[in-house]
């Protein structure tokens, strides 16, 4: 065989191991694909990306104790806290040691003189022994421009001097809604000056206050007048607040609700008047006049005087007062004027009581009518029946009415009570709710059967139990 420069090129060619050959030990090749390691990304930080705007949004969200924790993610998130526009601070959080809480506190407040803060929270335990400190550390935040202001004092309202507002808190243009619980407001910056100077908070909307200790009564008349757009007042006296009168005049209200937490005194005398006016020396009197206002609640509340001069005329209503009725008889008619144009109405049995009791002392002086009222809920526990009628009598519209009894009442105490004008014209729904499951189901067809009788265009009926 003669081998030619060919056959020696193919032969050369032949023993060149090919890529992917692999040898094994059966002596065969197998040709191999060659594979690519995996590429291993790092992970992005998408959160971090994000612009410092949208990150302070994300943290405002978040409580001031968590968003501070942020701080350790990483260079970045360090002082990404301090540019935060909410802080929500809580005494207790700080330990016993006051003056962490004040560092921390201060350190926020110095850090960026610029930013506005939107929403302050604070939750301390100071009395007037550190007034000073106070005054200086509130200032600051409302010259930050603060919108939401909430300082609660955890200590008792009747045995502790509590730390008064600051002067400027009566003038901040920016604040929206002020939440107060336990300090005290001061009259003495009224003395002498003109309120339109001293007080003007032309952006307010919303005011909660609650054992608010007030020097006099003119600070919180002032208070009102001069909030211009302010649509909801939230009133909470306690005993020791000493507050005399309660003034509510206002153009924009819109939801005023009012609650006392002062004894209440009453005796076992059940056919004079329950009620002993010498026990009502601490109780304010008050004045209504908010001609646009849509809803009212006014709760656990003995007056020497109240007076409705104007509400909305299709207000809703949520009533728990009683009155004296040995005297101001004029008041209390008054009253009942001033109420009466309320389209929907929650009463409670005491005020169900005192109304029936009134119209008995003044057979000769009718009740006023509530022609606007069609849907009333009242509460009959601990109470009788009989109060019912009276005032169901003075709502000639009236389409839906929800009781709530301790037990139905027995079919003579219906029979016997006179049939109001409402239940025959114009009653289409009712719901009695009782708070026992004594009756039985023979007195609860009774009940039904007569419903169904006497209430002409009724449309629907319940009775419910627990």
């Amino acid at each position: 065989m003669v081998r030619t420069s060919l056959n020696t090129c193919l032969d050369k060619k032949m023993l060149k191991k090919p890529k992917g050959l692999v040898r094994t030990s059966l002596n065969t090749c197998l040709y191999t694909r060659k594979t690519k390691k995996p590429r291993v990304l790092e992970k992005e930080d998408s959160l971090s990306n994000l612009p410092n705007d949208l990150l302070c949004l994300i943290l405002s969200k978040l409580s001031t104790k968590d968003s501070v924790c942020t701080s350790v993610l990483s260079k970045r998130w360090r002082n990404l806290w301090l540019q935060v526009p909410v802080l929500n601070l809580d005494f207790d959080d700080f330990g016993p040691d006051e003056f962490d809480f004040l560092q921390f506190l201060d350190r926020f407040l110095q850090s960026n003189s610029e930013l506005n803060i939107e929403r302050f929270n604070l939750i301390y335990d100071v009395d007037d022994h550190f007034q000073d400190d106070f005054l200086w550390r509130i200032n600051q935040v409302i010259k930050r421009r603060v919108c939401h202001l909430t300082v609660l004092n955890q200590l008792n309202v009747e045995e502790e001097d509590l730390v008064s507002m600051p002067l400027s808190l009566y003038t901040c243009a920016t604040l929206v809604s002020l939440t107060l619980y336990c300090v005290a407001m001061d009259d003495d910056i009224l003395r002498g000056n003109p309120a339109e100077k001293l007080v003007s908070l032309p952006c307010l909307k919303t005011m909660y206050l609650e054992g608010v200790i007030f020097d006099g009564s003119s600070i919180l008349t002032t208070l009102i007048s001069r909030c211009f757009v302010l649509e909801d007042l939230t009133l909470i006296i306690h005993l020791v607040d000493y507050l005399e009168k309660v003034n509510v005049c206002s153009q924009s209200l819109k939801s005023f609700k009012f609650h006392s937490l002062r004894r209440e005194f009453e005796d076992d005398d059940s056919d004079a008047e329950i009620y002993d006016p010498e026990n009502l020396f601490n109780s304010p009197d008050i004045v209504i006049n908010a001609p646009r206002l849509e809803y009212m609640s006014i709760s656990g509340y003995q007056p020497k005087s109240f007076e409705i001069l104007s509400v909305g005329p299709f207000a809703k209503l949520n009533v728990d007062v009683w009155f004296y009725l040995k005297n101001n008889d004029t008041m209390i008619h008054n009253f009942l004027i001033g109420i009466s144009t309320v389209c929907e109405m929650i009463i409670s049995a005491r005020s169900l009581k005192f109304i029936h009791k009134y119209s008995k002392m003044k057979p000769m002086e009718p009740l006023p009518q509530f022609s606007n009222l069609s849907r009333l809920d009242a509460s009959l526990l601990e109470s009788s029946w009989e109060f019912l009628p009276t005032f169901l009598g003075c709502c000639l519209k009236l389409r839906s009415l929800s009781m709530e009894l301790d037990r139905l009442p027995e079919i003579e105490e219906i029979e016997l009570s006179p049939v109001p004008q409402c239940v025959l014209s114009s009653l289409e729904f009712v719901k009695l709710k009782t708070a026992t499951i004594a009756d039985t189901p023979r007195k609860r067809e009774l009940v039904r059967r007569f419903l169904m009788k006497n209430c002409a265009v009724l449309k629907k009926l319940i009775l419910s139990e627990p």
